[in-house]
């Protein structure tokens, strides 16, 4: 086993320590604990996103020609884009802004569930 000597902040420390109470453990075996998974979360979301990739990768070999990039004039009239439509950015500037936004707003209900 190895020693390692860490220096932390006196709040984390504060923090680590009624965290080891509460959970009826060592100061020592919370921090081995939480590193522990920390590490194999990340590990297990780098074998994910790999997979991942690796699916991609294989969707794409099987597509092979067939995605292609499509012309707008092409699309049926009824969902082609018609001339005048106002652009993304000019849309995004005539909606309503919230104060304060509902994402705060959502996250403030559901702090007892959270």
């Amino acid at each position: 086993m190895t020693r390692v000597t860490l220096r932390l902040p006196d709040e984390l420390h504060q923090r680590l320590r009624v965290a080891s109470q509460k959970a009826g453990t060592s100061l020592n075996q919370l921090i081995v604990t939480a590193l522990n998974e920390t590490v194999d979360g990340e590990e297990e979301a780098g074998r994910e996103k790999d997979s991942l990739m690796e699916q991609v990768r294989h969707i794409r070999t099987i597509l092979g020609d067939l995605v292609v990039e499509i012309d707008p004039s092409q699309f049926p009239p009824e969902v082609r884009p018609r001339p005048g439509l106002p652009k993304r950015e000019e849309l995004m500037k005539l909606l309503p802004r919230l104060n304060p936004p509902l994402s705060a707003t959502l996250a403030e209900e559901r702090e007892d569930r959270i």
